[in-house]
């Protein structure tokens, strides 16, 4: 039996997410969609806030989806704002729903490494709140900055692997320091630290992909990759089969970056596991697919690399 894990989601509401990050988002959704800015703002709070978990967990089960990692992103010097609430209250958030759920969910997260003592922090968030992985935001800081580095030396020593945004972001945040290739020295220098490069580069899937062919530390997931499939469906089939060939066997993890295209697009958990499992045996697309490397891709390579049992 296929296991099923989704190595990319979010838990986002009012306690969670910025209204800067929310406006930003409601604008991005209303160029995607073409639909009015009070259209989305209302499908983001129906269809995004979920503080406890239940509306992640209710989409899990229909799409067959045994577990996935919740990562929690630190939002508030992107934003430009002071804290809303503190990051010890919305890891608290995080705890709760993840710890409801502790037999389906996993907790990641990330403090921004720009913060005093974010290091300290990380182990904190280890032995309080169960953080199993760290999540690196590159909004304004480099990958290859010495302030990540601190955070990289806790997590080879806590054994936690690191989850780095990759690919285009939303305007303000500035998509430059996201490019794959700034992960090529960080994961030289920490070769007992899994990376992840998420959502694969986007645009630069191809940099991310060669990145984990060279490096055995470097891996890639494909959360928000159903943006691909809906701007080219005829040729997403051909995109997938590049980057599961170009990164290596074992090296590309399912994803989905829930709840992000829940909002605006009718691509939600069970059609994303839909299309993907359609792929062997579709003659029409012109691509080979294996059900065994497909069955790899939906779980089995991130249950072997990140250790998830």
């Amino acid at each position: 039996m296929t296991v099923i894990i989704d190595s990319h989601a979010h838990l986002y509401g009012p306690r969670l997410t910025p209204g800067a990050w929310i406006n930003a988002f409601v604008d991005y959704g209303c160029a995607i969609s073409n639909r009015p800015p009070e259209f989305v703002r209302g499908r983001v709070e129906e269809t995004w806030f979920d503080e406890s978990g239940d509306l992640l967990i209710s989409d899990m089960d229909e799409a067959g989806i045994e577990k996935a990692i919740v990562i929690a992103i630190d939002f508030a010097l992107y934003a430009g704002v002071d804290d809303e609430i503190s990051l010890e209250q919305r890891y608290e958030i995080y705890h709760r729903a993840v710890d409801r759920f502790s037999d389906r969910l996993i907790l990641y997260g990330g403090i921004d490494p720009r913060r005093p003592h974010s290091a300290k922090f990380v182990e904190r968030a280890v032995n309080e709140w169960g953080l199993r992985g760290f999540k690196l935001w590159c909004t304004g800081v480099n990958p290859g900055d010495r302030a990540c580095y601190r955070v990289y030396e806790k997590c080879a020593e806590l054994n936690l692997p690191v989850v780095v945004h990759t690919g285009q972001e939303i305007a303000p945040a500035c998509s430059e320091p996201t490019r794959p290739i700034y992960v090529d020295q960080p994961s030289n220098d920490f070769p007992e630290v899994s990376f992840v490069l998420a959502h694969a580069g986007m645009a630069w899937w191809e940099e991310a992909a060669s990145l984990a062919w060279h490096h055995p530390n470097v891996y890639v997931d494909t959360a928000y990759w159903q943006s691909k499939y809906l701007q080219e469906p005829a040729d997403f089939p051909r995109k997938l089969r590049a980057l599961l060939s170009l990164a290596g066997n074992g090296k590309v993890f399912f994803g989905s970056d829930w709840p992000a295209l829940r909002t605006v697009t009718k691509v939600n958990h069970a059609n994303w596991v839909e299309i993907i499992q359609s792929l062997p045996g579709d003659e029409a697309s012109g691509v080979d697919f294996t059900k065994e490397e497909i069955d790899l891709f939906l779980g089995g390579a991130a249950q072997q690399a990140l250790g998830i049992e």
